[in-house]
């Protein structure tokens, strides 16, 4: 595009030459190539807080409605049929439910409460001994064992989250250094 002065004399060319427009892509290039790992990284790191703050959600849930209903509430991993998978495994998430027979599996006729579905890839979720298979809450919104952590990891990071479960059923958050995310 030439630029016409009222004179009727051509004036300069504006724009840019085909070599500044291949410069300044190859910087945007560099630069993306740079800025990419550092945003998935921070993705990650957010998608195991946002599960974490779930678990925690899903504990204080099953606490209150233990209390709101005087009744126990059990929050256990899902088996993909809708009952506790009574090897501990959490990945495909977790039930709150109302454990009418109190033996802390979740039979045909107890209500679901609140129904997680499976983790995302590659992050994973694991219990403690003490409450690898649940967490169950009495009648008085009081756990029911002696507390434990549940652990919200993904290989490849450098942090994890735990959710703590004090002696009395209590959860807290935590943020730890990623030690060994199996």
């Amino acid at each position: 595009m030439r630029n016409t002065p009222l004179c009727g004399v051509p004036g300069p060319v504006l724009g840019f030459s085909l070599a500044e427009v291949l410069v300044v892509l190859a910087l945007l290039a560099v630069l993306l190539g740079l800025a990419v790992p550092a945003v998935n990284s921070l993705r990650a790191r957010h998608e195991l807080q946002a599960l974490a703050e779930e678990v925690w959600q899903s504990l204080m849930l099953a606490r209150s409605q233990a209390l709101a209903q005087q009744t126990r509430v059990v929050l256990c991993p899902a088996a993909s049929d809708g009952v506790c998978d009574p090897q501990g495994q959490w990945a495909q998430g977790w039930l709150v439910f109302v454990d009418r027979q109190q033996n802390g599996r979740r039979d045909a006729e107890e209500p679901v409460l609140q129904s997680r579905g499976a983790l995302p890839v590659g992050v994973r979720l694991a219990g403690n001994s003490t409450v690898n298979l649940g967490v169950r809450y009495g009648a008085d919104g009081l756990g029911q064992g002696l507390g434990g952590t549940l652990t919200v990891c993904k290989p490849g990071l450098s942090e994890q989250w735990k959710v703590v479960i004090n002696m009395l059923g209590r959860p807290r958050l935590e943020k730890a250094d990623a030690m060994d995310c199996r």
